[in-house]
């Protein structure tokens, strides 16, 4: 089984290791993609004093032997995460090729010892082996194919690799589910504490608020609302080009992989049609100018010409957000036609991405402190007059997932001729996992086997076609991000013209695609959002808690149309068993 796992590192195998948009990030190394050197965590090097050895074996390293110690692993790791332990088999292999690149880089003439580490801040496996320093995770460029798959989502797998005395070691993390509602209730106890706070303030003196509590409360938040936006623009910037030229990456699998990504290109244009017309009858659009003018078309070619950047400094430092968004989708076409050719700059953009991920993922864990101080702000200087018109991003954002939803899902039935009943029944295991955990890792096994099993899509599509998917497709999502800006523009301002709402959709599809799997990075980037529009931060912790209410069901309904993409590219291109009775109803 250990020799097998060897020779099996290719594409296939992505499926196993891409966790949910929420919980990517604390991935395990990956077998075949946690070869690439990553900067080394301290955390992870400094020994914790609270830890506790959860399985220990020494021995020299067998396939037998290999076999029995994955075994033992994947027990101790459910004994010590018990009901947050995640699916087991990335894990699993994970552990196998690791001890197998050890076996290959150090040989069998000195023993490996294997560890399961219960730690504060999470679960770990330390692998250990005398030998000349030589890190066994480093590998050959022509390796490298399925870490490019993942880098083009903007995912890079996180282990730590150190020499101890004269022994090397490589410690991963292990994945846990997440805490249910974690988000959600500590926006909601963000509120509650918001809502507190302006009590206490009804009955203090008035010069104490209007001298100390307001001024103080509207500094920090200005302080939390800077770094967010600091952060939002190289974020997107930096996705947007590893995005862009991981393109050839995907467009090595074949013609299927270049029909798969255009498809989820049309869903996004959909959506984001879906959106406008359910935001035109709200008045939310004026056909006259912002700046007071009345030519619409004007707008429109104003609109074309403020996007082409004079040169490629001034964007940034003059934040035109678009401009920059424009600049990151032309260096990323003309990296993806070089190829190696710039695999220098390439790496230099992935790592700094990588790094600029991380420090998000930080910023992040404060988003309730922000929504608090966003809420207090907003309720002692009483800017919220109009927020019953809040409903309105429920009402647009609703009805175009039916129609995004329901276009894609009549698309699929016109061109299979499966029966509805069939469809959806093949679909609904892994749509109830989605409901009730709004997490498409959790649903992923039923996922895989709904296009496998149930549709007979060919298994290397569906292995390369839902990671990808996983993570780039959320065309839902980009209507619930559009459509909360849009509406807060006109609670701000009044209506938006046509030209600032072409800008804002074309910015909710990119934002939509490039955000980072980070809890709340989705609501980190919507400074951006903001921007386009012009509209300043003050109404951004609304937009979160409105975002995080409604996007609970986004991964349930993106995870049923990229099942139903993935369906219509296999099928057009003759990857379905149309003889077996469940694919043909």
């Amino acid at each position: 089984m250990a020799e097998m796992l060897y020779n099996c590192r290719c594409t296939v195998l992505c499926a196993h290791f891409i966790n949910d948009r929420n919980n990517l990030l604390n991935a395990p190394a990956l077998p075949g993609l946690l070869l690439r050197r990553d900067a080394a965590d301290e955390s992870l090097n400094t020994r914790d004093e609270s830890e506790m050895i959860q399985f220990e074996e020494t021995g020299w390293l067998q396939n037998a032997l290999i076999d029995e110690w994955s075994e033992k692993a994947i027990q101790a790791y459910q004994e010590a995460a018990g009901k947050r332990a995640a699916d087991t088999t990335t894990l699993r292999l994970s552990i196998e090729e690791l001890l197998l690149r050890f076996r290959d880089v150090y040989g069998t003439e000195e023993p490996c010892r294997i560890r399961c580490l219960k730690r504060i801040n999470g679960i770990f496996f330390e692998l250990s082996q005398k030998g000349i320093q030589n890190n066994p995770l480093d590998i050959s460029q022509e390796m490298s194919y399925s870490h490019d798959i993942l880098a083009m989502m903007n995912i890079n797998p996180s282990y730590v690799y150190r020499v101890s005395g004269n022994r090397n070691v490589v410690t991963i993390p292990a994945p846990l589910k997440p805490q249910k509602h974690t988000m959600l209730l500590s926006l909601l106890f963000a509120v509650l504490l918001a809502l507190g706070t302006w009590g206490i303030a009804g009955i203090l003196p008035e010069s104490i608020c209007t001298e100390y509590m307001i001024p103080m409360v509207s500094s920090l938040f200005k302080k939390f609302s800077a770094v967010f936006s600091a952060l939002a623009t190289p974020l997107v910037f930096c996705a947007v080009i590893s995005g862009i030229k991981g393109l050839g990456s995907a467009a090595s699998f074949g013609r299927l992989g270049g029909i798969l990504l255009r498809r989820m290109l049309g869903t996004y244009l959909i959506a984001g049609a879906a959106m406008v017309a359910f935001g035109l009858p709200m008045g939310l659009v004026s056909l006259k100018s912002s700046e007071g003018g009345t030519n619409v078309f004007n707008d429109l070619l104003k609109l074309v010409l403020d996007i082409i950047p004079g040169n490629l400094l001034e964007p940034f430092t003059s934040d035109n957000d678009l401009q920059v968004i424009v600049i990151a989708i032309f260096i990323g076409i003309v990296m993806m036609i070089l190829g190696e050719r710039v695999h220098h700059i390439s790496v230099l953009i992935d790592e700094a991405g990588l790094l600029i991920n991380r420090m998000m993922q930080m910023v992040c864990k404060f988003l309730p402190i922000f929504v608090y101080l966003g809420i207090s702000n907003l309720l002692l200087s009483g800017q919220l007059a109009g927020l019953a018109q809040v409903s309105k991003i429920a009402v647009i954002t609703m009805a175009g997932i039916i129609v995004t939803v329901g276009i894609t899902l009549c698309r699929a039935l016109v061109m299979t001729k499966i029966p509805f009943r069939t469809l959806f029944s093949a679909q609904l295991p892994s749509l109830l996992i989605n409901l009730t955990t709004s997490s498409q890792v959790s649903a992923l096994p039923e996922s895989m086997k709904c296009c496998k099993e149930k549709w007979h899509i060919d298994e290397k599509f569906v292995d390369f076609g839902l990671p990808i998917g996983m993570v780039v497709y959320m065309p839902n999502g980009a209507i619930m991000l559009g459509s909360i800006v849009w509406v807060l523009a006109s609670i701000a301002g009044g209506s938006v013209d046509p030209a600032t709402l072409t800008k804002l959709v074309f910015v909710a599809i990119i934002i939509a695609i490039a955000a980072p799997p980070i809890p709340g990075s989705a609501f980190a980037v919507l400074p951006i959002l903001f921007s386009s529009v012009g509209l300043d931060l003050s109404l951004m912790p609304l937009a979160v808690i409105v975002g995080s209410t409604i996007g609970y069901l986004l991964p349930a309904v993106n995870g049923y149309c990229l099942q139903l993409e993935l369906l219509m590219t296999a099928w057009k291109a003759g990857c379905v068993n149309k003889q077996n009775p469940s694919a043909n109803g």
